[in-house]
C-alpha cells in the first residue's frame, strides 16, 4: 500500500493547484463575457427559453429506443440459448470462447437491430401525430 500514497500524493496536490489556476481563469472569463454583455443593451432575452428544447416527443422516444433495446436483449438471450442449450445444457463451464464471442455478437446486433426499430416506430408515431391528415400511402410502391 505504501508505493501508492506518493503517486496518489502528488496526484491530489496537482489536481488542487490545477482546480485553483482554473478557478482564477474563469473568474476573468465572466467578468469578460459580462462586460460584453452590457455593452449590448438592445438585446431582448425574454424570448429565450432555456428550459424547454422544443421537441415534444422526447419521451416518446425514448420509451420506443428502451422498449427495442429491452426487446434485442430477450431476443439475443432466447438465440443464445437455442443455439448453446443442447451442448452446453449441464455443463456450461465448457462453453468454448467462440461461443461466447457469437453470442455477445448476438446480443449486440439484436439490441442494435430493435434499438433502431424503435426509433423508427418513435418517427412513425410523431409523424403521425403531426399530421393526422395525411393519407397512409405505401413508400414501396413504384
Amino acid at each position: 500500500m505504501d508505493w501508492i500514497m506518493i503517486p496518489l500524493n502528488c496526484a491530489i496536490i496537482f489536481g488542487c493547484i490545477y482546480k485553483v489556476v482554473e478557478l482564477f481563469v474563469h473568474k476573468r472569463e465572466r467578468l469578460m463575457l459580462i462586460s460584453k454583455l452590457t455593452e449590448i443593451s438592445n438585446v431582448d432575452f425574454k424570448g429565450i427559453n432555456l428550459y424547454n428544447s422544443g421537441n415534444k416527443y422526447t419521451a416518446l422516444r425514448i420509451g420506443w429506443l428502451m422498449l427495442g433495446i429491452g426487446l434485442g436483449f430477450l431476443i439475443g438471450f432466447l438465440i443464445n440459448m437455442m443455439a448453446t442449450y443442447g451442448k452446453y445444457a449441464y455443463d456450461f463451464n465448457a462453453v468454448s470462447s467462440y461461443h461466447k464471442m457469437v453470442g455477445g455478437i448476438v446480443y449486440v446486433a439484436c439490441i442494435c437491430i430493435c434499438g433502431g426499430w424503435g426509433l423508427l416506430m418513435s418517427y412513425r408515431a410523431e409523424r403521425k401525430a403531426e399530421h393526422p391528415e395525411e393519407k397512409k400511402t405505401d413508400e414501396f410502391q413504384v
